[in-house]
C-alpha cells in the first residue's frame, strides 16, 4: 500500500464521520411541510380531542432484544417479533395544544422542539416458529385498540416506517412520530425497527442484520394483514431500510404456497411503497421488483443523483465486521436506486425499468438541489428535512394521488425514462393540488384540515 492510499483512506473514515456521525444526536421536529405553511390546509384543524396533547403514540414492532440498560432495546436480535406502543413527547410536554400548533405550524424555536420517548411498553411476543392464526392473549388487546383507532380514524390505512443505519429504537421512534404528527395525528404509524448497530463505521454489519430481519419482517407485514383492519398497508422506507423493504416484498411476493395469486394480493392490501432516498443496489431492486409489483398498488423512487451518503455507501463494502474485504470487491459496488446509474444495468434491465416508469403505479421522483430551495445539494435526510419532500410523501403514501396530482410535472423522451420532478413555483401550484386531490378511495370520508 502506498503511503498516498493510505493517508487517502485515513482521511475518508473521518469524513464519513464527519457526514453522519450527527444522526445519534437527539431529533427535533422537522420542517413544516410547504403545504402546511399558507394556512390554507391545516391537518390539525379537525385533530381529535383525544390527539390534542404533547404526546405522539405510535405502535411499534421490532425483533431487537431489550436491553437490560435503560436502552430500550439492544442491538442484538432474534426472529422473534416483539410488538408495543411508544410515545414521543414534543418539548418538555407542558406545552398547550395551541402552542404545539403553531410549533408545527410556524416552526417556533428549535429548542422548543426536542423529541423524546416518554414512554416504551412492550405488549407481548411472537416467538419465530409461532403460527400467525392465533395471536397470543397478552397482544389481543393491542390489535384491538390499534384497530378501534383505525376505525376512528379519516384515514383508515397503516403506515409502516422502515428507518435506515446508525439508527437507535429513540431515533427511528422519533422520526415515525413526526411523519404521525404532520398528518394532524390522522395517520396510523407503525415502527419496525431493525436491529441496526447504532454505528456508521459498523455499516457492513447492519446490512447483515438486515438480510437476517427479512423473514421477521415479512412475518410482521403478515401479521398485521391479518389481524388489523386496516383498508391498506403503506411502506415508508428510508435509505438503507429500502433494502429491507423490497428484499421482503420479493420474498413475500415468491411465496410459493399461495396459489390464487389475487386472493393472495388482496390479502396483504399492500397499498403505496415510498422509497426515500433509498440505499439499496440499483440492479438488484428491478429483480426483486418484477417479484411484488402485482402485490402493491404504487411505488415510487426518490432520487437525488447528488446524494453525498449514497456515493459513500456506493464505494462501501456491505459485508458483516471482520469479513474479508478485498479491493476487487470494494471496486465493483454498484449504484444505489436512489442515486442510480444505468450502466450499472444489462441492456434488458435497462429497458424494463425504463418502461416501468411509463406505467401509472411507478414513478420516479428527481429531487434536484437547483430546483428546490433550502435543499443542499448532498442532501440525503430531504424526505422529512426539505419541506417540499415532506409535503410529497405525505401526499403520496396518505392519499395514493398521482405524481401529476401532487404539483409535480414530468419530462420524458424515448428510450429514456419518464421522471417526475418538483417546478420552481411548486409552492404556489401545492394549495391547488391539495384542492383538487381526491378523496381516499376506500373511506369515503373528508381529507384531514379540508374542512367539512
Amino acid at each position: 500500500m502506498t503511503h498516498c492510499t493510505c493517508l487517502h483512506r485515513w482521511f475518508f473514515v473521518p469524513l464519513i464521520v464527519l457526514l453522519l456521525s450527527g444522526c445519534q444526536s437527539g431529533v427535533y421536529l422537522m420542517p413544516t411541510p410547504v403545504g402546511m405553511q399558507s394556512g390554507k390546509h391545516d391537518p390539525f384543524s379537525d385533530t381529535p380531542d383525544r390527539e390534542k396533547i404533547s404526546e405522539i403514540t405510535v405502535a411499534y414492532g421490532t425483533n431487537r432484544i431489550p436491553s437490560d440498560t435503560g436502552a430500550h432495546y439492544a442491538r442484538e436480535f432474534d426472529q422473534n417479533i416483539r410488538l408495543g406502543i411508544v410515545r414521543v413527547k414534543i418539548g418538555d410536554g407542558d406545552q398547550n395544544w395551541e402552542d404545539i400548533h403553531q410549533l408545527s405550524i410556524h416552526g417556533l424555536d428549535k429548542k422548543d422542539a426536542l423529541l423524546t420517548i416518554s414512554d416504551v411498553q412492550q405488549l407481548g411476543e411472537l416467538n419465530g416458529n409461532e403460527s400467525l392464526d392465533k395471536l397470543p392473549p397478552e397482544l389481543q388487546p393491542m390489535i384491538d385498540k390499534l384497530n378501534k383507532v383505525i376505525d376512528q380514524s379519516l384515514i383508515k390505512e397503516l403506515t409502516i416506517y422502515v428507518h435506515g443505519a446508525n439508527n437507535s429504537f429513540y431515533r427511528t421512534s422519533a422520526q415515525a412520530a413526526q411523519y404521525r404528527h404532520f398528518t394532524g395525528r390522522h395517520a396510523i404509524v407503525t415502527l419496525f425497527s431493525w436491529p441496526s448497530a447504532e454505528s456508521i463505521l459498523r455499516y457492513g454489519t447492519d446490512v447483515s442484520n438486515i438480510m437476517q430481519t427479512v423473514p421477521t419482517f415479512a412475518r410482521y407485514i403478515k401479521l398485521i394483514a391479518k389481524h388489523t383492519t386496516a383498508e391498506r398497508i403503506n411502506i415508508l422506507c428510508y435509505s438503507v431500510g429500502a433494502t429491507l423493504t423490497t428484499k421482503t416484498l420479493a420474498l413475500l411476493g415468491t411465496d410459493t404456497t399461495q396459489s390464487d395469486r389475487e386472493a393472495y394480493r388482496k390479502s396483504l392490501r399492500l397499498g403505496s411503497v415510498y422509497f426515500a432516498a433509498p440505499d439499496t443496489d440499483f440492479d438488484d431492486f428491478i429483480e426483486e421488483y418484477r417479484q411484488y409489483q402485482d402485490i402493491v398498488d404504487r411505488v415510487t423512487v426518490t432520487i437525488n443523483h447528488d446524494d453525498s451518503v449514497l456515493g459513500i455507501s456506493r464505494r462501501m463494502f456491505h459485508a458483516p465486521d471482520g469479513a474479508k474485504q478485498n479491493s476487487q470487491q470494494i471496486m465493483s459496488r454498484k449504484s444505489r436506486l436512489g442515486k442510480p446509474d444505468i450502466k450499472d444495468l444489462t441492456e434488458e434491465q435497462a429497458k424494463w425499468i425504463i418502461q416501468q416508469t411509463r406505467e401509472p403505479n411507478f414513478d420516479v421522483l428527481e429531487v434536484d438541489y437547483n430546483a428546490i430551495p433550502g435543499l443542499s445539494k448532498g442532501s440525503h435526510d430531504y424526505w422529512y428535512q426539505n419541506p417540499w419532500a415532506s409535503t410529497d410523501a405525505l401526499l403520496a403514501l396518505n392519499f395514493h394521488s398521482r405524481p401529476g396530482e401532487r404539483g409535480l410535472v414530468s419530462r420524458e423522451s424515448e428510450g429514456f425514462p419518464r421522471i417526475w420532478f418538483f417546478p420552481d413555483d411548486y409552492d404556489l401550484r401545492i394549495d391547488e393540488a391539495i384542492d383538487n386531490i381526491e378523496k381516499p378511495i376506500d373511506t369515503g370520508k373528508q381529507i384531514p384540515g379540508s374542512g367539512s
